[in-house]
């Protein structure tokens, strides 16, 4: 237990309430998987890499040289212990080949289902181990900043032998010093929090301060040096920024002027609108006064129905005599205008008849006088 750091590994990030043995739900790094534990152990234990995964890199380094030395003999007796001990490896770990049981592992892999940040461990070390020379363990752990000054470094050849010894220092403080390297990353490994390196440092060195921060060195050099020509460029924005604001604030109470000379064209429309419908209703009104049109509607029982109302239509159908209406239900106006108009044309036809009567016996010739020679007197005295 003391090999594989149970006790560490329990103080850090602790998984969520777990309801059964064999459900963890939590986020946790506390348990492992038997199940990859295995597929790494028979798949890539010559390498170690199942040492790597049950969080013992000092192991893992030893593994693989006496695999390179030996033929592999601690690759097949881990391989075995794996297959046929299960129960023994699960509660005791993994034991060193002529040395006896040291607790590799041990109590880590109890439950079937393991924590959701169980391979973050492993994960970490083969980012350090086959791409910590472009800074690929500084991008895993969310360190970009670090991890483009080295892969950066890397490219320009320059500071390529700083990128090196920067990746160099990196796999000894993982292999000498892991719990400081998970404590200064513990939010990424679930492991319990420790003071990092950079602290470390600044406490005893606080000039080192742009050494660990490169970014935030940069960036108050920008301030210093392009200060004084930033402050008026940004006076000119905030000025403009202003203007924009004052013209937008005009558009926006042109737009409501807008907006309310439509509704009172709307209410003038309106009103409008009333005046012509009140004026049709004038005109319809006035129909009654014309005498052609009050005479056809006062000559039809519907009409004068309409005009009694609904009990007296069967009044208005007694008044009609004939096909003819009485003249006590008519428009005496109207009848005197229609009276006077037969008058005119009775007097007229009685007129012409008359007169065409009287002379039409008479032979009359009409014809103009011949010149010098006097016409002959009619039977009235007239000279024709």
């Amino acid at each position: 237990m003391s090999v594989s750091q149970l006790e560490y590994w329990k103080e850090g990030t602790p998984p969520n309430a777990q309801n059964d043995k064999n459900e963890a739900e939590g986020e946790g790094a506390i348990y492992l998987s038997y199940n990859v534990f295995l597929g790494l152990s028979v798949l890539g234990g010559f390498l170690g890499l199942d040492h790597l995964y049950l969080r013992s890199p000092l192991t893992f380094l030893a593994k693989l040289a006496v695999n390179f030395m030996f033929f592999g003999v601690w690759w097949l007796y881990d391989a075995m212990q794996a297959i046929f001990n299960r129960e023994v490896v699960q509660l005791y770990g993994l034991p060193i080949p002529f040395l006896g049981p040291k607790g590799i592992g041990a109590g880590v892999l109890v439950n079937d289902v393991p924590d959701k940040k169980h391979m973050r461990f492993f994960t970490y070390a083969m980012a350090l181990l086959f791409g910590g020379m472009i800074g690929l363990d500084s991008f895993i752990v969310g360190n970009n900043e670090l991890g483009f000054l080295r892969l950066i470094g890397l490219i320009t050849l320059i500071f390529a032998p700083i990128s090196i010894m920067e990746w160099l220092y990196k796999m000894f403080k993982f292999f000498t010093d892991t719990k400081e390297v998970t404590g200064e990353y513990h939010e990424y490994f679930g492991a319990p929090p420790g003071a990092s390196l950079k602290d470390k440092a600044l406490s005893r060195f606080p000039f080192l301060a742009n050494l660990f921060s490169p970014m935030e060195w940069i960036k108050n050099m920008i301030n210093t040096l392009l200060g004084p020509l930033i402050e008026p460029l940004k006076g000119t924005a905030e000025a403009a920024i202003r203007t924009a604001d004052s013209a937008i604030s005009t558009v926006d109470h042109t737009v409501e002027l807008g907006k309310m000379a439509i509704d009172k064209g709307s209410t003038m429309v309106g009103q409008i609108a009333n005046v012509v419908t009140k004026a049709a209703d004038a005109v319809s009104a006035s129909s009654t006064i014309i005498p052609g049109a009050a005479l056809y509607q006062t000559i039809t029982p519907e009409s004068i129905g309409k005009a009694l109302g609904a009990d007296n239509k069967a009044k208005a159908a007694a008044t009609t005599v004939g096909g003819a209406m009485l003249a006590t239900e008519l428009n005496p106006l109207s009848y005197i205008l229609v009276g006077t108009i037969v008058l005119i044309i009775v007097l007229g036809f009685s007129v012409t008849f008359s007169r065409a009567k009287q002379y039409g016996s008479e032979k009359n010739d009409d014809s103009p006088p011949e010149p010098g020679v006097s016409g002959k007197p009619t039977e009235k005295g007239r000279t024709a």
